[in-house]
């Protein structure tokens, strides 16, 4: 996992179970061919709720993508190509299969789970095969947060809010280090309004000049400026919109928001 002070990177919101939506992300990635590739978690989960905001109306419990995705996920993680963040979807799944939390696996199954569950051929008995050795991939191979770019004018990227600053510093930043089941870790969990009470969009460390981040849909990219006036940037746009948004962040710091339209 890189934790680097220079590079180009360009970080890629929500999937969630959508191949045409990674299609797009990928688009744009093949325009910087030397750009990392940091996925901001929910890579997994096409929700009914979703799909009908697309205008795809198949039933309840139909397989989405989520299979593929994860599969061309891993692929360029091993070319050293991406980074992965866990979203609330991929602990959802975690906690449901690997640590056998039948109380999660309700929210789960309601938000998508069933869809992803079915793109692996399993009906919720018997062994997970290969849908738990890729949730368990993701327990070795994710992160909570990440800093990328220049000293200065770094860039910290998680999946729904910002870490505190004190939990930045110490570097525990693996899916073990999540906060208890119970308390919805904010990192993984609490949206970046203004109005959260109370606020959970912490002032970042010193050197960094934005944030960025997936996990609440909204009509159009929106830069939330946090208690220290520096953006808390939310890519993930509304899945009826049919695009995706892409951050590209240049060797030297720079910003760029690049928008892609899904096919």
């Amino acid at each position: 996992m890189r934790n680097e002070k220079a590079g180009e990177y360009l970080f890629i919101p929500d999937i969630h179970g959508h191949l045409s939506r990674l299609q797009a992300a990928l688009a744009v990635a093949r325009r910087f061919p030397e750009a990392h590739l940091i996925f901001l978690g929910d890579l997994i989960d096409d929700s009914p709720r979703r799909r009908t905001a697309r205008r795809d109306y198949r039933e309840r419990g139909v397989a989405d993508d989520s299979r593929e995705v994860l599969r061309q996920v891993r692929e360029l993680h091993q070319q050293g190509r991406a980074s992965v963040l866990l979203g609330n979807h991929e602990v959802l799944a975690c906690n449901t299969i690997l640590d056998g939390d039948w109380g999660m696996q309700e929210i789960w199954w309601r938000n998508g789970g069933r869809e992803t569950a079915a793109s692996y051929g399993w009906r919720c008995h018997g062994e997970a095969g290969v849908l738990a050795e890729d949730l368990q991939w993701l327990r070795e191979h994710g992160r909570l947060w990440l800093e990328v770019g220049p000293e200065g004018r770094k860039v910290l990227a998680a999946h729904a809010t910002r870490p505190a600053p004190g939990r930045v510093a110490t570097g525990l930043d693996r899916p073990e280090h999540l906060l208890p089941a119970d308390e919805f870790d904010p990192v993984v969990w609490y949206p970046l309004g203004e109005d959260q009470q109370p606020p959970f969009l912490h002032a970042l460390p010193t050197g960094f000049q934005a944030s960025v981040h997936g996990h609440m849909e909204a009509a159009k990219v929106r830069e939330l400026p946090g208690p220290d006036r520096l953006p808390a940037i939310q890519l993930d746009l509304h899945p009826g919109r049919g695009k995706v948004a892409v951050l590209h962040l240049s060797p030297a710091g720079e910003r760029q928001v690049i928008l892609q339209g899904i096919s």
